[in-house]
């Protein structure tokens, strides 16, 4: 797939992330349950999350943040039974890791059970890389986000595949950053290629935490860097896209078409909106490259040579199909079999910039649903960036 030489660093954090499958029970509840459109950044109440909940099973799901007292009646109304390791660092590390690299993945906090959990990741330390069981710190806090995964069912209501999920997470919120990953990812000493999401999670209020990232990237040692943005917290989001395309500190930039109408400003979520959204928003910030990935098809619009970026988005979606099959390290070989959607493959040239189109592979019986944007990001953006 890639050398395994190559330093990818992915951030900026794990957690934990407990599922639930959405059933008979959650689609009563749903159903019954009064519903409010949500006012603010945080829903702040049951009302509010029955509301998400019942739109993500109508056009797709997305990311909420959460006050603890709705965490807490969540936690008390559903059973979720199955945790897994999350976060979008996790879950970029963990794409990488099961294509045969051993990526530096940030942990602002290492307590026990989430770290014995972890692969064998570099965790970066004061005296250099550790693997997660040697840097346990007891009595650090976990955290934890709910997610709701469902199965297309229009006859019950479910009219997309997807999940949903609602996050309660100090860590995040705050921009709780892992200092020691910051030095070592933050400077191509260490580091090739650095990957990494956070700005939708982060509060308004804590928005100028940003500024913190910029200036490391600013420092002239940085590496390559992709940024995913993140469906979640508006204004954070732009905050970050001013901060980083005033500073020029990155190389690459990733969203899916929800965000590409929420933060370019698209006027729909259709493919010829989507692209000349993403275009505009290559010429307005700067950037070398912008890379979009949708349910049917992702592209890029790039400074970089086409046929590598072929190969990153056909790579990444052979990926992201392949961990909704259960696990991509055992599924990898198998991905050629399933269909792909209608999409027509395209490559070209589009006003200064190349430009390619990779139709999506279809999983019709999805094992995983959570954790596919991270891990498409992360392998498009290694193998174009290498």
């Amino acid at each position: 797939m890639i050398t395994p030489n190559v330093r990818v660093a992915t951030g900026f954090y794990t957690n934990w992330d407990s599922l639930t499958k959405v059933d008979d029970k959650v689609l009563a509840w749903v159903k019954k349950h009064p519903k409010i459109k949500p006012r603010k950044v945080i829903l702040s109440s049951l009302e509010e999350a029955a509301y998400t909940l019942d739109e993500a099973l109508k056009i797709g799901g997305k990311e909420y943040l959460i006050s603890k007292e709705v965490y807490d009646r969540l936690n008390s109304t559903f059973s979720f039974e199955e945790k897994r390791l999350g976060g979008n660092g996790c879950n970029m590390g963990l794409a990488l890791y099961e294509i045969g690299l051993t990526p530096l993945v940030s942990y602002p906090f290492r307590p026990p059970n989430l770290m014995l959990k972890s692969p064998d990741f570099k965790v970066a330390c004061r005296d250099g890389f550790k693997k997660p069981k040697q840097a346990v710190r007891c009595g650090d806090p976990e955290y934890d986000h709910l997610i709701f995964e469902y199965k297309e069912e229009p006859e019950k209501g479910i009219h997309i595949s997807g999940r949903h999920i609602l996050s309660w997470d100090l860590m995040s919120f705050q921009g709780i950053f892992d200092e020691d990953f910051f030095f070592y990812a933050f400077s191509r000493e260490y580091t090739d290629i650095l990957v990494f999401a956070y700005a939708h999670l982060l509060l308004p209020e804590y928005r100028e935490k940003t500024r913190e990232v910029a200036d490391r990237l600013s420092e002239g040692k940085r590496p390559k860097v992709h940024f995913e943005l993140g469906e979640g917290s508006f204004e954070s989001v732009k905050y970050a896209i001013k901060i980083f395309s005033d500073s020029q500190c990155t190389d690459s930039w990733g969203l899916n078409e929800k965000e590409c109408v929420k933060y370019f400003g698209a006027e729909s979520e259709s493919l010829e909106d989507v692209k000349n959204a993403a275009l505009e928003a290559a010429k307005k910030y700067g950037l070398d490259r912008v890379c979009v990935h949708t349910l049917t098809y992702s592209f890029s619009i790039s400074k970089f040579d086409v046929g590598k970026e072929v190969e990153a988005l056909t790579k990444a979606s052979m990926v992201a199909a392949a961990k909704t099959m259960g696990s991509i390290r055992e599924n990898l070989d198998k991905v050629s079999s399933l269909p792909t959607t209608e999409v027509r493959f395209e490559r070209g040239r589009l006003e200064g910039y190349n430009f390619c189109l990779v139709p999506a592979y279809k999983n019709p019986n999805p094992k995983i649903l959570t954790g596919l944007g991270d891990a498409f990001a992360a392998v498009q953006a290694t193998f174009a960036l290498t």
